[in-house]
Formats: structure tokens, C-alpha cells, sequence
């Protein structure tokens, strides 16, 4: 069974998800520092104000994560807030967990007040266009391209 919480309410699995940001986008986090990405995550650590970071468990073991945020500094101000940071553990992957983390997010998104939510995305675009989500343009990044998606809630 699939739970999903809050990370203000799980501080003990910071450490595992810095291994696996780390671990997943090596080259993005190689000149960040293990204590800049502990308060980095402790930022994400809110129940009420953005950034909000869900955490993902299936029985009791951390399997994922989500977050919700405004100021993403590679989008324009127009496309946010963000649903983005979505991982799961490759061990538990297609058992639909980054699906229920995005609709976690999408009712998050949708009680602190917002009537849309965007993403971008490379891997979990079959997701979002399951959901709903509608298609709007090809984002590039100094990383690589991506795809822009908005949710009406």
C-alpha cells in the first residue's frame, strides 16, 4: 500500500533522498555541497507554505518524492507553480507511484489555492498526459530540453 506524507513529517529521510538526487542527476548536484542540499530539502520541509515536499512509502519503506514549488528560477513566473522533483526508486517503479504522487500533488496544489499547476518534464510525460494534463511547449535548459505541461484543478 502506497502512503504518501508530508516531509516536515518524515526529517529522517533526508539523507536517502539526498543519495538518490545525487545518485540520479550527478552532474547537477556535483558542485553542491551535502550540507547546501540538507537545507535544501529542510526548505521543502513545509505543511503550508511553498516549497512543499510530499514523500512517498510503500509499506513503511521511502519510495519516492514530490514537490510543490513557486519559484523555480529556470521558469518564468507565468508557468508556476511547479510540480517537479519527482523520483521514485527504480526498484518500485510501474507500480504507479509516481502517478499517485502527482495526483497527491495536484490536490496539494489545489488546497493551498491555485486553480493551475505546471511541469516539466522528460520521463513522466505518459503520466501527465494520463491525468489530464495538457501539452504546451518544448522548454530548453542549459541541461537539455523538456516538456511543458499545465493542469486546470
Amino acid at each position: 500500500m502506497i502512503t504518501i506524507g508530508f516531509l516536515a513529517d518524515h526529517l529522517d529521510t533526508i539523507p536517502p533522498l539526498i543519495k538518490w538526487f545525487r545518485d540520479q542527476w550527478p552532474d547537477y548536484h556535483a558542485e553542491i555541497s551535502q550540507e547546501e542540499m540538507e537545507q535544501d530539502f529542510l526548505a521543502d520541509a513545509s505543511h503550508d507554505r511553498l516549497p512543499i515536499r510530499l514523500v512517498a512509502f510503500e509499506s513503511d519503506e521511502l519510495v519516492g518524492t514530490i514537490v510543490l514549488r513557486e519559484n523555480n528560477p529556470e521558469m518564468p513566473p507565468e508557468f508556476q507553480p511547479e510540480l517537479g522533483g519527482l523520483y521514485v526508486v527504480a526498484s518500485h517503479r510501474g507500480r504507479g507511484i509516481a502517478t499517485e504522487l502527482v495526483r497527491a500533488g495536484m490536490q496539494l496544489t489545489r488546497a493551498q489555492g491555485y486553480e493551475t499547476v505546471f511541469a516539466t518534464s522528460v520521463a513522466a510525460a505518459g503520466i501527465l498526459q494520463a491525468l489530464g494534463w495538457e501539452f504546451l511547449q518544448i522548454v530548453v535548459h542549459q541541461d537539455g530540453e523538456s516538456s511543458l505541461y499545465r493542469c486546470k484543478l
